[in-house]
This record gives C-alpha cells, structure tokens and sequence, in this order.
C-alpha cells in the first residue's frame, strides 16, 4: 500500500474515533421527581425517557433479621430536588445511568 493510503486510512480512523460520543460522566442535579428531571446544564434537562437509576437513588426492599423474626422494610433512598448526581453516559446514545448521589 502506498503510504498516502495509508495515511488516508489513519486520518478516517482518527477522525471516526472524535467524533463518537463515548461513555462519559456528567454531574446533573434533580430539578423534578415526579417525573424524574435532571438538569445538566441552563438549557438541557433530560427526563425519565431517558434515565436509568441504580439501586443507590431508588426506594428499596430489605429483609431484616429481628430475634428468630424475619421482616421487610423499605429504605427510603429516592431522589431529592436539589440533590446532585453522577451520570455515565451511554456511549454513543443520549441515554444516562444514575449511579449515585454527589456530595459536595
């Protein structure tokens, strides 16, 4: 192959590697909980559609061990206003994963 080609073939490589949107984490904060809203910037909110949360942001179950007595209870561990969150985007898509809460 001539080097040109190659060089071309590179040049091709590189810029399709740019322009991907890959897997990245963003900062948002919680704007709206029902339905869910993420603000990410003055001009961007994303909604629901469009999130998915892990069980470190989301209401859950848990089976307690009390004497011989084994009971459920709810941790109440849903998102706030106001509360700040770390995203992975996913890659190449418009869709995020709510990973945690940010402190600080």
């Amino acid at each position: 192959m001539s080097d040109s080609l190659v060089q071309l073939i590179k040049k091709i490589a590189m810029d399709a590697v740019r322009s991907a949107k890959m897997s990245d984490y963003k900062i948002g904060t919680v704007s709206g909980v029902s339905p869910l809203i993420i603000k990410m910037s003055n001009t961007l909110e994303i909604d629901e559609d469009f999130l998915h949360l892990s069980r470190n942001v989301t209401d859950y179950e848990v089976e307690i061990k009390i004497g011989d007595v084994i009971q459920s209870r709810t941790v109440l561990n849903s998102l706030k206003v106001g509360e700040k969150v770390l995203m992975l985007r996913k890659s190449g898509g418009q869709e995020y994963i709510i990973i945690d809460r940010v402190v600080n």
